[in-house]
């Protein structure tokens, strides 16, 4: 009795087996897809956004032109740009052109407006025209053609910035042109000149 019972019952229990084993590769099907398409979506795949040219806008209209490509503006720099206003955006990263994803974020370097400023070193009266030299030009100042003065031959009287005599310590544009007073080697022409005598007076 329990054996026909058994046997009757078999092909359900296969059915049921079948039913199970597709039910499972169904499930394993379905993640995979699934895990597919939200890694697609993730990662953008296949999408790229081609990077707007903001250089030369002003950081407000270079920051909505970012947003509307669906990029993330961010100043991150300054530097003195001569002739370039404050706030003018005078380089980015990554380039123009370049391609990226969605939501990128776009470095943008902009215009200080100030221009950078350093210390004259203390020279005038206080060095050789070789020290002077030396030391302007390691500081980035372009120096201009010497001025010429009675004098200690190559000795350094006067530091000039635009016909204004400078000291140690002023505050001067970077790369300024610098004029040097030297001396060029003649004294006074009284300094040697020997004072006259009373038989001097005489005659």
């Amino acid at each position: 009795m329990k054996e026909k019972e058994s046997q009757k019952n078999a092909p359900m229990r296969r059915s049921i087996f079948w039913l199970n084993i597709v039910a499972m590769l169904a499930v394993v099907v379905l993640a995979v897809f699934l895990t597919f398409r939200w890694m697609n979506a993730y990662t953008q795949h296949g999408k790229a956004i081609l990077v707007p040219d903001v250089t030369g806008m002003d950081e407000a209209d270079a920051m909505s032109a970012l947003s509307a490509k669906s990029l993330k503006g961010i100043s991150y720099d300054k530097t003195y740009v001569k002739g370039v206003p404050v706030g003018v955006v005078v380089s980015q990263r990554p380039s123009s052109d370049a391609k990226v994803k969605r939501g990128r974020a776009i470095y943008l370097t902009l215009s200080s407006g100030n221009e950078p400023m350093v210390t004259m070193p203390d020279i005038a009266d206080n060095s050789s025209l070789r020290q002077a030299t030396s030391q302007l030009k390691a500081a980035g100042f372009n120096l201009l053609p010497n001025d010429t003065i009675r004098g200690e031959a190559d000795w350094v009287y006067k530091v000039l910035y635009n016909g204004k005599e400078l000291h140690g310590g002023d505050l001067v544009p970077e790369g300024a042109s610098i004029t040097l007073v030297v001396g060029n080697g003649r004294k006074d022409q009284d300094e040697n000149k020997p004072e006259p005598t009373l038989d001097d007076n005489w005659f």
